[in-house]
């Protein structure tokens, strides 16, 4: 949750998507300072080099930036449970990585014809890989769910029975047993 925060207040974005949105960090700057001529990111408004990965010496110096911010949130918060720098950076590089991949998939593709794509087209793909994980998860809810209702219900009727002492108490209790091995 804190990393997220982060970087919602540092990328100024609420959800994921609007991060394709971002500035990325200007290709003559990152070139500069890597060939170790430039001055390097920002340290008040730190922006990403997303066409390279976290190991690039650009990004590498935005997230340690990003470890230090949050490495102090930690201390000021005074956080219950203290995390190593190395785990803090481990966050802020996982972190990186889903929202550049966030990034290139919004990226213009070639069309079969060996052309990009418009921003229409891209636009397109976009809403149906989104639908198809919103329906996903629908499904997997819905499984879940289901899942939870037998075993609350089984749950139950074992109880009832138990109360009772009912000659068919071992069936019900198998049958429970059998829900909650097989699991979701």
């Amino acid at each position: 949750g804190k990393t997220r925060d982060l970087f919602k207040e540092k990328f100024d974005f609420t959800q994921d998507m609007e991060f394709i949105l971002c500035a990325c960090a200007d290709s003559d700057d990152v070139s500069s300072y890597q060939y170790e001529d430039g001055p390097g990111p920002d340290l008040a408004t730190p922006l990403f080099d997303l066409r390279h990965n976290a190991k690039s010496a650009w990004n590498s110096a935005v997230i340690d930036i990003l470890a230090q911010e949050l490495k102090s949130k930690c201390t000021k918060e005074a956080w219950l449970i203290t995390r190593s720098d190395a785990y803090l950076r481990d966050m802020i590089v996982d972190r990186y990585k889903r929202l550049r991949t966030t990034w290139k998939n919004a990226q213009p593709r070639l069309t079969d014809i060996g052309t990009l794509e418009t921003p229409a087209e891209t636009e397109a793909r976009l809403l149906m890989q989104r639908e198809q994980v919103l329906k996903e998860t629908r499904q997997t809810t819905r499984r879940h769910s289901k899942y939870a209702r037998r075993v609350s219900i089984l749950n139950h009727i074992v109880k009832l029975k138990t109360e009772e002492k009912e000659d068919d108490l071992d069936a019900w209790k198998w049958l429970y047993d059998l829900v909650t091995e097989l699991g979701e």
